[in-house]
């Protein structure tokens, strides 16, 4: 199965829905079941990259769940890849107040649409890789 890292707290919230759009300088014509996994990357050094005021956003989304402590390198559930679209002001002009905050949605950027998404109860750890990478699904585990 394909799989996609993607840094915490970005990672956890495509996994429990909070989120339906990861935003990448790069388009993709990958649709389907994608894996999403939870970079290595602690949100620690990742919090300087994000606007504060998207921060509380995201820490109430997560609640009670600490930002500093999300798991990294998870596979935390799969989606279902089913759109790409390049960002533009009439796409933004579509989005939600709480899904501008959880993005990048700088004009000409990419925004990757995620459905059908469903976390595992229990994490998966794996490496994970830039891009898309080949995710082996182990055993016993069903993917709807």
């Amino acid at each position: 199965m394909r799989a996609l890292t993607v840094w915490q707290p970005f990672a956890t919230l495509l996994a429990e829905r909070h989120k339906k759009i990861e935003t990448r300088s790069w388009a993709t014509n990958v649709r389907g079941a994608v894996a999403i996994h939870s970079a290595k990357k602690p949100f620690k050094e990742v919090k300087c990259l994000i606007n504060p005021r998207s921060i509380t956003v995201i820490s109430n989304l997560l609640f009670p769940y600490s930002l500093e402590r999300l798991p990294t390198g998870y596979v935390l559930a799969v989606g279902n890849l089913v759109d790409c679209k390049r960002i533009d002001e009439a796409f933004i002009e579509t989005l939600s107040p709480t899904e501008i905050h959880l993005g990048d949605y700088t004009i000409g950027r990419y925004a990757w649409i995620f459905e059908d998404v469903k976390h595992f109860k229990t994490p998966m750890q794996a490496k994970g890789s830039l891009g898309f990478w080949d995710w082996v699904v182990p055993d016993g585990i069903e993917i709807a």
